[in-house]
């Protein structure tokens, strides 16, 4: 209850939850359409590339890229750069 009203003293936080509602929307939308999966190992991946989408829209990078990029190392017998994730980044709105 505490934290309910913290909108008021804090500039960044904002009285609403549209961003966040607003980031799932694609997922809902596509689960809708497509009637979600058929198995526990499908249900994960979904999880997993819709996650990547969103962290690569918020990061301003491009998903086919960041695949590429892992696809690639992963077939070198590398590890993939993953240090784009921990770096802040200019949030881009949605």
């Amino acid at each position: 209850m505490a934290s309910l009203f913290t909108f008021l003293t804090e500039d960044e936080v904002e009285p609403t939850n549209n961003l966040a509602e607003r980031t799932i929307r694609f997922g809902v939308l596509w689960r809708k359409r497509s009637q979600g999966t058929q198995s526990d190992k499908g249900c994960r991946w979904v999880e997993r590339i819709l996650s990547l989408r969103q962290t690569c829209k918020l990061q301003c990078k491009s998903t086919f890229n960041v695949l590429v990029d892992a696809f690639s190392a992963y077939f070198k017998g590398q590890k993939p750069d993953l240090e784009w994730l921990t770096k802040p980044a200019a949030y881009s709105t949605l």
